[in-house]
């Protein structure tokens, strides 16, 4: 069975984005980043309907890695859809470590998969929160 359609997710600063580069690389699979649909360059959220819209475009494609969370309305479409999924499940620890390194080296340059000016102080809370 060939792997046309993949689903990356799991708790934040696992490496999802770095994990699902590396696939698209690979396989040549198309990748979306759901950061970078949900959230606007600067951080606003895009209206839910339109990313709703976008995620939908998406699953009707023949070929994708999605890397991310999104929201629950379509993260179960998106796994219903999925050929393979990947479950990124590290110990909390690592986690809460990777989240801290991504904030304190996000001051010199963007997280990887992360919305360009992405405001990194509210970003790291929210995944604080998340963890």
């Amino acid at each position: 069975m060939a792997v046309k359609k993949v689903a990356v997710f799991g708790n934040a600063g696992g490496g999802k984005s770095t994990l699902s580069k590396k696939l698209s690389e690979i396989t040549g699979l198309s990748l979306h980043v759901l950061d970078k649909i949900k959230y606007f360059a600067g951080g606003a959220e895009v209206p839910h309907e339109d990313y709703k819209h976008i995620h939908q475009e998406i699953l009707q494609t023949q070929r994708w890695i999605i890397d991310g969370f999104g929201c629950m309305e379509t993260l179960w479409p998106r796994l219903d859809e999925a050929d393979t999924l990947v479950f990124v499940d590290l110990p909390l620890y690592v986690h809460v470590w990777w989240v801290t390194k991504r904030f304190i080296t996000g001051y010199f340059q963007p997280p990887e998969g992360w919305p360009q000016n992405s405001p990194i102080l509210k970003s790291s809370l929210k995944s604080y929160r998340a963890l």
